[in-house]
């Protein structure tokens, strides 16, 4: 008797159980693991998970030197673990826009288009290829077209979490953003993103 062995496909989450600690923390500073698991943020990304699991992020988290554990017995970002908290942020943001496919719009219409241009130019050195990659992989994924080498345009405004990444003191540094609706010609690029 010939059995069918059906492969057991495990989705993977939206956001982790470690991403989810991560802005927690970013949110409310310095907590207790009691105060982690019990905070809204646990149940409003559905991370219906044990408390094991959360000791296990905790513990991976540390051992990244994300985060700290205080003599308090509470846990706080290190620098590292602030960007990476941010990263966390953008994620979450994206994956509930992708939830609701009108956020985030990739298809850019000439109705919604207020004239301005949105560019986005940085100059990121190659010691910090990991934040160059990141940066122009979030550009991609939210519509931005690159016009020239590390310059993007995009014709609407950006989101809040975007502007956050934008002001992260690690991308700053290396990055700006400008609005402009005097270019003096953009017929390509009104082609490029169908608002002609």
């Amino acid at each position: 008797m010939d059995v069918e062995q059906k492969k057991i496909v495990i989705p993977r989450p939206d956001i982790s159980v470690a991403q989810i600690v991560l802005l927690i923390l970013a949110q409310g500073g310095r907590m207790g693991f009691e105060q982690i698991i019990r905070h809204s943020l646990v149940r409003s990304l559905g991370a219906v998970r044990s408390e094991n699991s959360f000791y296990t992020a905790l513990s991976r988290l540390r051992r990244r030197h994300l985060i700290v554990r205080a003599a308090n017995r509470e846990y706080e970002l290190t620098p590292s673990g602030e960007y990476a908290s941010l990263k966390a942020y953008v994620r979450k943001e994206f994956t509930e826009a992708e939830k609701r496919p009108s956020a985030i719009s990739h298809q850019p219409s000439a109705k919604t288009w207020d004239g301005r241009w949105r560019i986005v130019f940085f100059d990121i050195p190659e010691s910090k290829r990991p934040l160059r990659d990141y940066l122009r992989n979030v550009l991609k994924r939210h519509g931005f077209q690159e016009f020239q080498r590390s310059m993007w345009m995009y014709p609407h405004k950006l989101p809040s979490f975007l502007l956050k990444l934008m002001s992260d003191t690690q991308v700053r540094r290396y990055a700006r953003v400008v609005t402009t609706y005097d270019i003096d010609y953009d017929e390509d690029l009104r082609r490029r993103f169908k608002l002609t």
